[in-house]
């Protein structure tokens, strides 16, 4: 997944980017390259969310299957937020 960010979301005189996901491949990706770029092991971020080595090796792999609410718990740990934005509203 080549991250190109979509939108710039303007935070005060902030910028930020956000990154469209399409399926869950691209949501692992993005979150397997966020948790490098934290210097992270996957047993670290599975010791402070409360989730198994397993989900996040799975979840990082792209399974389809994963639960939404351990999913919640990785994107809080690695300090991410989750955005819905209706198509055609970017």
């Amino acid at each position: 997944m080549i991250k190109v960010p979509y939108r710039q979301l303007f935070i005060g005189a902030e910028v930020k980017f956000s990154t469209k996901i399409n399926n869950s491949k691209e949501l692992g990706q993005y979150l397997l390259e966020e948790r490098k770029n934290l210097k992270l092991t996957q047993k670290e971020i599975s010791e402070f969310t409360d989730v198994g080595r397993k989900f996040v090796l799975e979840l990082e792999k792209g399974k389809a299957t994963a639960q939404i609410g351990k999913i919640f718990e990785v994107l809080n740990g690695l300090g991410l937020e989750f955005h819905l934005i209706k198509r055609g509203d970017s």
